[in-house]
């Protein structure tokens, strides 16, 4: 006995299967990013690499195409400096808003930047004080690798880093 599969069935299920996959990869994803900070990327204030920590920076697999974070500029940072990140967005609203959060070492976080409207094509800047990485605000709490998190208007996570204040 033949059984036949309709087309709508066959492509349901692969759909099923990719959608599957691209969650477990952002699922993946994510966990790496709620580890221990282990490195950074190393740039100078011209936006030079000196170095680079194949963990920073890299996109999510929801954001594969869309969106390019530079690392920051600069790392290592002195807490009387200001740290740049460059958010280069290639599709058209395809990222609805910025939330950029930094994980204290009491696991807690604490909200840096925020833009809750669609972003435009091209690069959205925006400036970090190092002091705002620490939990008190002192350059004493602030020194130290630092982890920080971008995340869409939605929630989703889009890219993680390390910055080392010196």
């Amino acid at each position: 006995m033949k059984k036949f599969f309709s087309i709508p069935v066959i492509l349901g299920i692969l759909l099923l299967t990719a959608s599957c996959t691209r969650n477990n990869a952002q699922r993946d994803f994510e966990q790496d990013a709620y580890t221990a900070p282990a490195g950074y990327t190393e740039t100078t204030a011209q936006a030079e690499i000196i170095s680079l920590d194949e963990d920073d920076w890299r996109t999510s697999p929801l954001f594969q195409g869309l969106i390019n974070i530079v690392p920051a500029i600069p790392n290592p940072v002195s807490t009387n400096q200001s740290v740049q990140i460059d958010v280069e967005l290639t599709g058209v609203n395809s990222v609805n808003g910025l939330e950029v959060l930094v994980r204290y070492p009491d696991n807690s976080f604490g909200t840096l930047y925020q833009n809750f409207e669609t972003l435009n094509p091209g690069i959205t800047t925006f400036f970090i004080n190092p002091l705002e990485l620490g939990l008190d605000g002192s350059p004493e709490a602030a020194r130290g690798l630092k982890r920080i998190f971008i995340f869409d208007g939605n929630s989703q996570m889009i890219s993680y880093g390390d910055i080392m204040v010196e």
